[in-house]
């Protein structure tokens, strides 16, 4: 188990260390709308599957907001 800092609430990761398993883990519905940062590094959505998390890492997760 890890903790991470996602969008500035600490978490603990059960299931992986992947951002895959973060996502898993948040039980995401659409995660093709989003993007992520680790430590203020956007991480393509094709590293998701292979991209380990550590300990303190800081996660942002932005989804798209709609409006005018």
């Amino acid at each position: 188990m890890i903790r991470i800092i996602l969008n500035d609430d600490e978490i603990t990761l059960d299931q992986g260390d992947t951002v895959d398993a973060l996502l898993q883990q948040l039980s995401m519905d659409h995660p093709e709308r989003i993007a992520i940062a680790v430590n203020d590094s956007v991480v393509r959505r094709s590293d998701w599957s292979s991209y380990r998390l550590n300990d303190n890492d800081r996660v942002l997760m932005i989804a798209p907001v709609q409006g005018g």
